[in-house]
């Protein structure tokens, strides 16, 4: 702490210097007052003894020996005629000549006692001077002057100050001692008070006054008490919305970046960094992007909803501007949305509108065409008229596997699919599964490699969903796999569970594309010749029955070629 800026050092020296002033102005008021006193009292002593000696002379008594007295009252004696001329002095200092001066002997002929005080050469020292009028029955005959040394009255007011001094000089200690007390006394509240308030700046509440008094300090003290409680309650109050709205900021898909008026960011939730991650390295310039947005929000101050594109991924930008009571801008907020999904959702969504009509009206063309020539007699023997039954019969099958398809779907995602779980061995499953297949293995040169470890724990699922979704795995492998190549069937235990792959030997699926496969209605027409392209329904449903069995499913490309998809069971519910 500062002794110069102390409030203890300022009020002791405030109160210090007050005590010194005031027996400085008390001193000097004493003084003049002691000096008159003593001035007084001897000039009446002297007019006293001065009536008192012209008594006696107007009385008879031998004046040279009255003068003489005077040396008794410690003052000169002189007496003159009425032209001031002196007729007879003390025996302490023979004057000759004028002993007063014009004016003042005006006076004494006129009756009146004059007072004088000052130097007088003939003395060579200030002196008292009083001249008394000798009155007679004939008028003033004269007067008689007394000269009294002033030194006597000086070393009186010299004593009684020196008095004076040594009493303010002891007072001045006493004041200043008290005075340090005092200011310590009052200030000890306000050094809590300050203490107090500097662990509040410091966000300590717990620190609180201990109120004595119930003077303006205590009130005080007790208003820093309240302030604190309060400001520890608004604080909290303000940390849990804090907690709160950053709990919300990272638990929301979106991105939120906030601007302040001149385009600076102020906070940015991690989504709003991982979607402009493609942007740059992480920092300010990584929404650069943003700023031709910003200032056409700062110019016409109006919401703004734009899409901008960023290295293939496609983000949606909604800003609104922010403004304080006074209306004017001071920030701008930004919400980012990575929509690429969604945009690939739609345009699957409008691809499988013209897919499913194709794959619709090619059957049905082929269905009218044949029947139309079977029913004109177009076919001329048996053996033509049973190709196009044949044919006939083969786009039938194909419709209706659409329609199944779609059917499942839709009671998958519904609720309505009915899931019956049973502890079931999935070796029993895939065996099922490749006696069906194999057929179709052969017709395409193809071979089928199924790998199970052994000591395989049972599954609960429902087996005959199961067996769906392995068909539904197969046939694509089969279907994308050239002539003379593998298509590989795994099995191998995993934590409470078993995962099951099919590998394929087709070209592959691009590495962007992989997280989309198991949408539905998704075909990777790119990589993959369009003639043996399905509906594109077929993982969409085998992704929806694992997940009703708890599972998860996920594919990836293999180094060596094709592309190896896979799923998990677990062994309980």
């Amino acid at each position: 702490m500062n002794i110069k800026k102390s409030i203890i050092t300022k009020l002791w020296l405030y109160m210090t210097v007050l005590a010194i002033v005031t027996l400085m102005f008390s001193g000097l008021v004493l003084s003049s007052v002691f000096e008159d006193f003593y001035f007084n009292l001897r000039k009446n002593e002297m007019i006293n003894e001065g009536q008192q000696l012209v008594a006696l002379i107007l009385s008879g008594a031998n004046p040279e020996e009255l003068l003489d007295i005077s040396k008794f009252i410690n003052a000169h004696a002189v007496l003159i005629d009425r032209q001031g001329l002196i007729q007879a002095s003390s025996n302490i200092i023979k004057l000759k000549g004028m002993a007063i001066g014009a004016k003042e002997l005006a006076e004494v002929l006129k009756g009146n006692t004059v007072v004088h005080k000052g130097h007088i050469p003939q003395f060579n020292a200030p002196m008292l001077t009083v001249a008394l009028p000798i009155k007679t029955e004939l008028g003033v005959a004269g007067g008689l002057i007394l000269y009294s040394p002033m030194s006597t009255i000086e070393n009186s007011i010299w004593h009684i100050r020196r008095l004076i001094l040594l009493a303010a000089a002891i007072t001045v200690m006493i004041s200043t001692v008290l005075s340090f007390v005092l200011s310590r006394t009052v200030s000890k509240p306000l050094v809590q008070m300050k203490k107090a308030a500097e662990k509040m700046a410091r966000g300590e509440f717990n620190h609180k006054v201990s109120v004595d008094t119930d003077d303006e300090i205590g009130t005080l003290a007790k208003t820093m008490n309240y302030l604190s409680d309060a400001l520890e309650e608004n604080i909290n109050a303000l940390n849990q919305e804090k907690r709160q709205l950053q709990n919300i900021l990272l638990s929301m898909t979106d991105g939120v970046v906030t601007f302040d008026e001149d385009g600076q960011i102020i906070m940015a939730n991690p989504q709003a960094v991982e979607i402009m991650s493609d942007a740059g390295d992480s920092g300010s310039y990584q929404f650069d992007i943003l700023r031709p947005l910003l200032k056409q929000i700062k110019d016409n101050g109006e919401y703004i909803n734009q899409e901008i594109k960023l290295k293939g991924k496609i983000i949606s930008v909604r800003m609104t501007p922010l403004f304080d009571d006074n209306k004017k801008l001071w920030g701008i907020l930004a919400v980012l949305q990575d929509i690429t999904r969604e945009r690939k959702l739609e345009d699957l969504r409008r691809e499988f509108v013209g897919d499913v009509s194709h794959e619709l009206r090619t059957p049905l063309t082929y269905l009218q065409g044949y029947t139309e020539a079977l029913l004109d007699g177009m076919v001329q023997n048996q053996e033509e008229r049973d190709k196009y039954l044949n044919i006939i019969l083969e786009e039938t099958l194909r419709l209706r596997r659409l329609v199944d398809e779609l059917l499942d779907l839709s009671n998958i995602e519904s609720g309505h699919l009915d899931i019956r779980k049973n502890n079931v061995a999935i070796e029993y499953i895939i065996e099922k599964v490749s006696k069906k297949v194999q057929p179709v293995c052969n017709n395409k040169d193809l071979e089928l490699v199924v790998e199970i470890q052994e000591e395989l724990p049972l599954i609960v699922a429902d087996e005959d969903r199961i067996e769906q979704v392995l068909i539904n795995l197969v046939d694509n492998a089969i279907r994308y796999s050239p002539e003379g190549s593998k298509v590989i069937i795994k099995v191998r235990p995993a934590k409470e569970g078993v995962i099951v792959s099919v590998k394929d030997s087709g070209p592959g699926i691009p590495q962007d594309e992989l997280p989309f496969i198991w949408e539905r209605f998704y075909k990777v027409d790119k990589s993959r010749e369009r003639k043996k392209s399905g509906t594109g329904l077929g993982l969409a449903i085998v992704k929806k029955i694992i997940e009703l069995h708890n599972g998860r499913v996920w594919a990836q490309n293999c180094d060596e070629g094709g592309t190896e998809f896979s799923f998990y069971l677990p062994s309980k519910v």
